[in-house]
């Protein structure tokens, strides 16, 4: 995973500093939440004045580093879970979420690449830093980080 210089939109760096705000520090899983947000936002045409059409189904293994993916989610979409817009089921291995704009009854299917997911746990047990990685992630090909399908 070799983070190229790409630029990154000031919009996109104030997303994700809204959602490492939230969530505590900034880390590789928060910021794939938030890629998985403005996709889904960008796909299903979206906009914030229509976040209330939006809910979210997250699948992830309940536990940390992979449950921080729905802070970023949270912070892109604003489904929560207090607004009842994101549900959250635990998976045993994979991250996905399913993406529902209810206003045009469409849904999207994003999924973590799992050679992704198991370089970026290799690389935290190693001890990179959470920080590092999580820029590696912001500049990571949408294509190399996931699986996109309009089910």
């Amino acid at each position: 995973m070799e983070a190229k210089i790409l630029k990154i939109d000031a919009d996109f760096a104030k997303l994700i500093e809204k959602a490492a705000d939230l969530h505590g520090h900034l880390g590789p899983f928060v910021v794939i939440g938030v890629r998985m947000g403005k996709i889904a936002k960008r796909i299903l045409n979206s906009t914030d004045s229509e976040n209330d059409a939006l809910q979210v189904t997250a699948e992830v293994p309940l536990l940390t580093p992979f449950s921080c993916v729905l802070d970023g989610i949270q912070i892109v979409t604003q489904c929560t879970m207090g607004n009842q817009k994101l549900r959250i089921k635990n998976s045993q291995k994979e991250i996905t979420a399913y993406f529902q704009n209810i206003k045009l009854g469409k849904t999207l299917k994003i999924s973590v690449n799992p050679k992704m997911t198991e370089t970026l746990i290799d690389k935290i047990s190693k001890g990179f830093q959470n920080e590092k990685l999580a820029w590696e992630i912001a500049y990571t090909p949408e294509n190399q980080l996931f699986t996109i399908e309009k089910p």
